[in-house]
């Protein structure tokens, strides 16, 4: 039985909670933000994602990014996990059933995968 956090010390990565819906998912992600200091917890929806401190999507793109000296980067997200990644790139796209929180930051509202592509098709050939 896992009693501490100290428990998973060096054999996980990740864990990923399920809750019954979006607002459980919400207050449980912020409990976990303010109790625990070295683990950070993103919302997916009913579930969240458990990291440790500083490992997220945002800071894993801005990485590629700086080492890869890329100097244009689209991301697509479509839930709340994808919050810190969506900020960090230059062309942040959702999906139209996306929260509102995501379509707020994001630069494209699309149907599909292959509508994004069609979009940075176009948005290229302008910049």
């Amino acid at each position: 039985m896992i009693s501490d956090l100290q428990d998973f010390e060096d054999s996980a990565y990740g864990i990923s909670l399920v809750f019954h819906d979006e607002t459980t998912a919400l207050q449980e992600t912020q409990k976990i933000n303010q109790t625990f200091k070295e683990i950070e917890a993103f919302q997916n929806k009913d579930s969240i994602d458990i990291v440790p401190k500083g490992c997220s999507k945002g800071e894993a793109l801005k990485r590629v990014k700086d080492y890869y000296q890329i100097t244009s980067l689209a991301g697509i997200g479509d839930s709340y996990n994808d919050l810190s990644m969506l900020t960090n790139v230059d062309i942040p796209i959702t999906f139209v059933d996306a929260p509102q929180t995501l379509q707020d930051i994001t630069l494209y509202h699309v149907h599909s995968v292959a509508e994004a592509i069609a979009n940075l098709k176009c948005y290229n050939k302008i910049e």
